[in-house]
């Protein structure tokens, strides 16, 4: 009685333990399934992050090479049409550095005087015209001089008709005023002609022209007798600006 006495609280005393162990076992599992979860859980969407972020960075790349292309391409326009701008401002500066290299009236004009220069050789020349301005337009003129509004333009007429002469060959374009207030004579080399244009008068029967010279001054010859003929034969004859291609 007494031995059972002494041994019924020891296992009294022992079961309270076993169930905390029992419990604290239990409790070890169930936070060991919830880490394992939260493991697995945390790993799948891990992975599906990584795939969508892979996906995104497909995406982000496809768009990037697209951009490339047409930036590519954009380039390419660019470059095309600063290369054309390079060649247009190129063309330009060559034709203002020639102008600026070429002679202007005053190099070929003697004041003074009307007698050739004494280094002038032009050789045999062609004579496409010389003389005075066309005779016409002094008669149409006088028919015209009763009006106070034409008086002005009569007397100019009469002065070329007397004291200006021009000379048109294929190596120059000459014109001589002997005028009692000024004489000069203008030579004009061919090759120092850029343009001509010419404006006919008295129904075709004379004319107006004007030649431009490389440097860009201009020259008239007013009431040029047979004007087409001479506009002809000097762009013929004038200086051409040379194309390069590049």
């Amino acid at each position: 009685m007494l031995a059972h006495a002494r041994t019924a609280p020891a296992v009294v005393a022992a079961a309270p333990r076993a169930r905390a162990r029992a419990g604290r076992a239990s409790g070890h599992r169930m936070t060991s399934r919830v880490r394992f979860s939260r493991v697995v859980g945390a790993s799948s969407s891990s992975s599906s992050g990584e795939s969508s972020n892979a996906d995104g960075d497909d995406a982000f790349e496809d768009k990037l090479s697209a951009l490339r292309g047409k930036r590519s391409k954009r380039a390419a326009k660019d470059t095309g049409a600063m290369e054309t701008t390079t060649t247009k401002d190129a063309g330009e500066a060559r034709a203002r550095q020639s102008q600026s290299r070429a002679k202007g009236v005053r190099e070929f004009t003697r004041t003074d005087t009307t007698e050739e220069a004494p280094d002038a050789n032009w050789g045999v020349e062609q004579v496409f015209y010389e003389g005075p301005p066309a005779r016409g337009e002094v008669v149409s003129n006088v028919l015209m001089s009763w009006t106070l509004v034409w008086l002005p333009l009569t007397i100019q007429a009469v002065g070329r008709a007397l004291w200006l002469k021009y000379k048109i060959t294929d190596k120059r374009v000459s014109v001589i005023s002997e005028s009692p207030l000024r004489k000069e004579r203008t030579d004009v080399p061919i090759d120092q002609i850029a343009d001509v244009v010419s404006v006919g008068r008295g129904i075709g029967q004379w004319g107006d022209m004007v030649i431009t010279l490389r440097n860009g001054e201009k020259v008239e010859l007013r009431s040029l007798p047979d004007f087409k003929t001479c506009e002809k034969e000097i762009a013929a004859r004038m200086y051409k600006e040379k194309i390069i291609d590049f």
